[in-house]
């Protein structure tokens, strides 16, 4: 089988897996494209991104263009002569100029059944809106935001435990497999495309921080799902005197209460900490204090009784 010449760009851990497999395959990644350097944590540290990283250890030049309409930067693209371009989970929109310089095109491997879910939040959005299933999609880009024609899709069931973390792992897995098989049959030229409906279209929406703060006024169920949703990041929270305290799991109780506000602590034992919403209960079974790790609710509860006191609203 001919080897391919590609141009990969991506920048997150779900990218870096896809760039691994292409890098242990029979192809050739002769350069990587990722997202430059971010300040993190309380010291501002500046961090590499995986990609970049993956990409340091296996000698890969690097691009890291603050401006992808950068002229010289395109004629240094152009003058790689690669054979392909792969976008995975990138987190910028690529121009027209780039996306129609190389002989087989450049494809997007997409975390969604196209066209639900276009956009930078496929994996959280699919999870908290309560779908039964999502999948994979690999489609060549055009000038807007992952609506090219797709040329592969690969089904993923979603399970009522699963979160944001735990489906990439699942999604990452179908998505490596999906990226072979569709390298191969570009080689073969036996690609068979088709349009998105763009009216079943769907757009994600950016997360922010802020949008994990738990609301009681919300049903419980849509609480569990943002819960899993937003872990590993930004991860839902609430505050109790004037402390953030993070929420990593949690189940539902269906007992609807009428005789207790909402958002108050109805019980606080060893199985969770019971807290009223519009509609049934919400159970908090692991929580994280500032500073502190991770921790079951059983373990946490009798050092912290006086902080989860019932009656409590929060």
């Amino acid at each position: 089988m001919k080897k391919l010449k590609i141009i990969f760009a991506g920048t997150e851990y779900f990218s870096a897996e896809h760039l691994k497999a292409l890098i242990n395959s029979a192809h050739s990644v002769i350069s990587v494209i990722t997202q430059p350097d971010r300040s993190s944590g309380r010291g501002q540290k500046i961090t590499f991104s995986p990609v970049k990283k993956l990409s340091i250890n296996n000698k890969i030049p690097i691009f890291q263009p603050l401006n992808l309409n950068d002229k010289n930067f395109q004629n240094e693209l152009l003058e790689l002569n690669a054979d392909i371009m792969i976008v995975v989970s990138y987190g910028k929109i690529i121009p027209k100029k780039i996306f129609t310089m190389f002989p087989k095109g450049c494809i997007n491997v997409h975390a969604s059944l196209l066209p639900r879910w276009r956009g930078a939040t496929p994996i959280q959005s699919s999870i908290l809106h309560g779908d039964k299933k999502t999948g994979i999609s690999i489609i060549n880009i055009n000038e807007k935001i992952d609506s090219g024609t797709i040329i592969h899709s690969k089904i993923c069931n979603i399970s009522s435990k699963d979160t944001t973390k735990s489906l990439s792992l699942k999604l990452i897995e179908i998505g490596i497999k999906a990226l072979l098989e569709v390298l191969e049959k570009i080689i073969l030229n036996t690609i068979i495309t088709k349009k998105q409906n763009e009216k079943n279209a769907i757009l994600s929406k950016k997360i922010y921080k802020k949008d994990g703060l738990l609301n009681w006024n919300l049903q419980a169920e849509k609480l569990e799902r943002l819960i899993r949703a937003f872990n590993p990041w930004p991860v839902c929270y609430f505050l109790l005197h004037n402390t953030t305290i993070k929420v990593w799991q949690s189940t539902v109780i269906p007992i609807i209460q009428s005789n207790f506000s909402v958002g108050e602590i109805i019980c606080a034992n060893k199985y969770g900490i019971q807290i009223n919403t519009s509609h049934k209960i919400l159970n908090i079974e692991k929580l994280q204090l500032p500073g502190k790790k991770i921790m079951d609710v059983k373990n946490m509860i009798i050092s912290k009784r006086n902080l989860f006191k019932i009656g409590t609203i929060i």
